[in-house]
C-alpha cells in the first residue's frame, strides 16, 4: 500500500505541478489530442506575457508621443543615437514629477502654489473642480489614509448574498449624522470593469475585512472569481503608502526622500493637470462644432497676422452668446409664435415627435423654476436595510406606478461612482427619505469622489443654533 507523501514530499509535487503548463490543461489522448494540448499550453504561456507587454508598451508609448515633442533636439538623446529610445518619455514625467516634489518642498515653491491656488479659486468652474481634485489626491496619498487600501466583504445587494468592496474613509458629516451607528464609505465595484460601481455607506460592524491586498482584491473582481487570491500570504500595502518612521541616526533614506517628492509632484500636479485637460476638452468639443459655422469674416482669426495662433474658446463664447439672443428672441411675440410652429411641425412627423416631445418635457421639467428635479439631494437604504446610498430627488411619482405601490413615494435618481451619468430610478417611500442639507453640487462630489470628498455639515450647525436660541440663557 503507498504511503501518503509527507510535507516534503507534496511541497515537492505542489511546486512541480505548479511549473507544468500540461497540469493546467485537461488531457487528452490520441495524436490529435495532443496537438490540442500543446497549443493550449502555447496559449497559456504566450497569452499572458504577450498581454502585459502589450499593456506596457501602451503605457510607453501614451507618454512617449506627448512628452517626447516637447524635448529640444540638443537634448533628445535620438539626436546622436542611430535608433529610438522606447519610455524617454515616461522617464522624464517621473523625472519632472520628482523635481517639482522637491521645489514646491521648499519656501519658494509653497509660496507660489500658495498664490496659484488662490487664482485657480477664482475662476468660476475650475476652482471647483481642481478644489474636489485636490482634496481627492490629498486623501488618497495621505501617509495615514486608509482610502482604497482596505478590502472588505459586505453583504451586498441583499442579507446572504456577499460582495467585495474598498473601504474609502470613515463616514464623516451629515451622512454619519443622519444615519444609525457608526458607518463607513465603502465602493462596490462593477465586474469586469472595476472603475464604476457604487458607493454605499455601511454599518462598521457589517463590513468584514479581507486578509488579501487591493490587487488581488481587483484581480478576484475583474476575473469574476477566476483569479483567487493564494491562502496565507501575507497581506502587506504597497511600499510607496507606508508610513514612513524617521530614524534618529539618519533620518529618511535618498529612496524614501525621492519617493515622497515623486508623490508630492503627483499631488501638486495631478489636480492642476486634470482640471486643465477637462476644461480643455470641454472648449475643443463646443469650438470644433460651433466654429464651422461662424463666417470667416465674423472670426477674429480673420484679422490677426498670418501664422497667428487660433484663439480657444471662440465658439464656446459664440454658443453663449447665441443661446441669449435665442432666449431674448423666444420671450417675445414673434419667438412665441415661431415656437408653437416649430412645435406643431414636430409634432406631426412620425418618429422625430417621440423624440422631440421626450426631451422637450424633460428639459421643461429641469429648468422650470417651480421644478424641483435634481435641486435636492437626499439620502435613503439601498439595496437594503441598513446600507445606506445617495440619490437626487427627482420629481413626486404619478400615475399608474404610484397607484399600484402602497405608500407616498418619490423618484430618486441614484447615480453610480465615479461616473454619475449612470444609474437607477428609484420610485422610494417618502418617509424613508431623508433631505440633505448639502447642494446637488456637492453631493455629486461625493459621489465621484467615492466618499472622499465629504461637503460641510450645516444640518448640524443649524440644530445647535436652535437649541443655542431655545435655551434659557438666550431667552433670558
Amino acid at each position: 500500500m503507498a504511503q501518503k507523501p509527507g510535507p516534503k514530499e507534496s511541497h515537492k509535487s505542489d511546486s512541480h505541478t505548479e511549473d507544468d503548463p500540461l497540469s493546467k490543461i485537461a488531457p487528452h489522448s490520441g495524436f490529435v489530442g495532443r496537438l490540442r494540448n500543446y497549443f493550449l499550453v502555447g496559449v497559456l504561456i504566450t497569452a499572458p506575457i504577450a498581454i502585459t507587454i502589450w499593456i506596457a508598451w501602451g503605457v510607453i508609448d501614451f507618454f512617449d508621443t506627448r512628452v517626447r515633442p516637447l524635448v529640444p533636439a540638443d537634448w533628445n538623446p535620438e539626436t546622436y543615437l542611430p535608433f529610438s529610445v522606447p519610455g524617454l518619455g515616461l522617464l522624464l514625467v517621473l523625472v519632472f514629477l520628482t523635481f517639482i516634489g522637491m521645489f514646491t518642498a521648499g519656501l519658494v515653491g509653497r509660496a507660489l502654489m500658495d498664490s496659484g491656488e488662490r487664482l485657480l479659486a477664482r475662476v468660476p468652474v475650475v476652482r471647483s473642480i481642481y478644489g474636489s481634485l485636490k482634496q481627492v489626491f490629498e486623501t488618497v496619498l495621505a501617509q495615514n489614509s486608509r482610502a482604497f487600501r482596505d478590502v472588505v466583504l459586505v453583504e451586498y445587494p441583499y442579507q446572504g448574498v456577499w460582495a467585495i468592496g474598498f473601504v474609502t474613509s470613515e463616514t464623516t458629516g451629515e451622512v454619519q449624522r443622519l444615519t444609525e451607528g457608526r458607518v463607513v464609505s465603502v465602493f462596490v465595484p462593477a465586474t469586469p470593469n472595476p472603475t464604476t460601481g457604487f458607493l454605499l455607506f455601511l454599518p462598521k460592524d457589517e463590513v468584514h475585512h479581507l486578509d488579501m491586498t487591493v490587487e488581488q482584491g481587483l484581480k478576484l473582481v475583474i476575473s469574476g472569481g477566476i483569479v483567487v487570491p493564494p491562502r496565507g500570504e501575507p497581506r502587506s500595502l504597497p511600499e510607496m503608502f507606508r508610513q514612513q518612521k524617521t530614524v534618529k541616526s539618519g533620518g529618511l533614506g535618498f529612496t524614501s526622500r525621492l519617493r515622497n517628492y515623486f508623490l508630492t509632484g503627483v499631488l501638486v500636479t495631478s489636480p492642476v493637470v486634470i482640471t486643465f485637460w477637462l476644461v480643455w476638452e470641454i472648449i475643443t468639443f463646443v469650438d470644433g462644432r460651433v466654429k464651422p459655422m461662424i463666417p470667416l469674416e465674423l472670426q477674429p482669426t480673420h484679422y490677426l497676422p498670418v501664422g497667428f495662433p487660433e484663439i480657444p474658446g471662440i465658439g464656446l463664447v459664440v454658443a453663449i452668446a447665441g443661446l441669449i439672443v435665442i432666449g431674448m428672441f423666444g420671450a417675445g411675440i414673434i419667438g412665441r409664435a415661431v415656437l408653437r410652429t416649430s412645435s406643431w411641425v414636430f409634432g406631426r412627423l412620425p418618429v422625430i415627435r417621440s423624440i422631440y416631445g421626450a426631451l422637450r418635457q424633460i428639459v421643461e421639467t429641469i429648468l422650470a423654476s417651480q421644478s424641483d428635479a435634481f435641486r435636492e439631494c437626499v439620502l435613503f437604504q439601498y439595496p437594503r436595510r441598513g446600507s445606506w446610498v445617495i440619490g437626487f430627488l427627482t420629481g413626486k411619482t404619478e400615475g399608474q406606478v404610484q397607484g399600484l405601490t402602497d405608500a407616498n413615494v418619490v423618484n430618486v435618481f441614484m447615480p453610480t461612482t465615479p461616473n454619475p451619468t449612470s444609474g437607477f430610478l428609484m420610485f422610494v417611500p417618502k418617509d424613508e427619505v431623508r433631505p440633505l442639507t448639502m447642494t446637488v453640487e456637492e453631493g455629486l462630489k461625493m459621489v465621484v469622489s467615492g466618499g472622499l470628498v465629504v461637503p460641510p455639515d450645516r444640518g448640524a450647525a443649524e440644530t445647535e443654533e436652535e437649541l443655542t436660541e431655545g435655551s434659557p440663557q438666550a431667552a433670558s
